[in-house]
């Protein structure tokens, strides 16, 4: 190898590592809403000097926002990305006019969710107003899936998915919270029976949520579509109305993505 040759490499083994330090930092914002260079060494054992460097290149890129006392923050450019990366999911274009005729129909809140190792991010949602604020915070988030309709019936269809939230922690949000291992298998067993999932005041003491999945093209779970109400409007004769109206809106979805040929 030419000394040149060997500069060169040298340059981009710098750069790449530069690449890698800042989207670590970037990661650290994740917990934490404001942070200084001597946070982000401590976090990522660099030296104090390399992380008040990447914060001043994150910060100079737009990616990072000064915060009072040399301290950072997340910058709205970043949100900006995050409904740049929304409005371009193909699969929320495909079921955005689905999901609205199924809301129309049974005037409740529905959703779709994608999965997001073990967890669930609710990418679409069309909201009945009557949701307490714990319920609309999902939003966006993403939120463990075992708990959840949409988390379960994806952890139902797919092995992967089912052990990514089962290894995840389970929190008991409510005395009705199921988060015994052996038991949700047995509920991901049923779902893949049925075909859907309902779970009742697992999340939220008085909502119910139901879900179908939808699958891609090659037949894997790619999404879930939800129901989310409460549980006095979602049981009885117009919670069956309800489950009927969500599985053939989640197969609909489904075709569309098919005909497609979207994955």
């Amino acid at each position: 190898m030419t000394a040149v040759a060997a500069q060169h490499v040298g340059h981009d083994a710098t750069g790449l590592r530069s690449v890698s330090i800042s989207t670590r930092v970037i990661g650290c914002f994740a917990s934490h809403e404001e942070l200084g260079p001597t946070q982000v060494a401590r976090e990522l054992d660099i030296a104090k000097s390399t992380a008040h460097e990447m914060l001043v290149a994150l910060a100079t890129g737009g990616l990072l926002e000064r915060a009072p006392r040399g301290r950072y923050r997340l910058s709205l450019q970043l949100f900006d990305y995050g409904q740049l990366v929304l409005d371009r999911l193909p699969i929320r274009r495909v079921a955005r006019p689905e999901l609205l005729a199924l809301h129309r129909r049974v005037e409740e809140t529905v959703q779709l969710g994608l999965p997001a190792g073990g967890r669930v991010v609710y990418v679409e949602r069309f909201d009945c107003g009557s949701l307490p604020e714990e319920a609309s915070v999902e939003w966006m988030r993403k939120v463990n899936g075992f708990a959840s309709s949409s988390g379960r019936v994806l952890a139902a269809f797919d092995e992967d998915i089912a052990e990514a939230t089962l290894a995840l922690p389970r929190t008991r949000y409510t005395p009705r919270t199921i988060t015994d291992t052996a038991r949700l298998r047995q509920i991901l067993a049923i779902a893949r029976e049925r075909g859907w999932v309902c779970t009742s005041e697992e999340r939220a003491v008085g909502l119910t949520s139901m879900s179908a999945p939808v699958f891609a093209a090659s037949g894997r779970v790619s999404a879930a579509v939800s129901i989310v109400g409460r549980t006095r409007a979602l049981t009885g004769t117009r919670g069956e109305f309800m489950l009927r109206s969500l599985v053939v809106s989640a197969q609909r979805i489904s075709g569309e993505l098919a005909a497609c040929g979207n994955d």
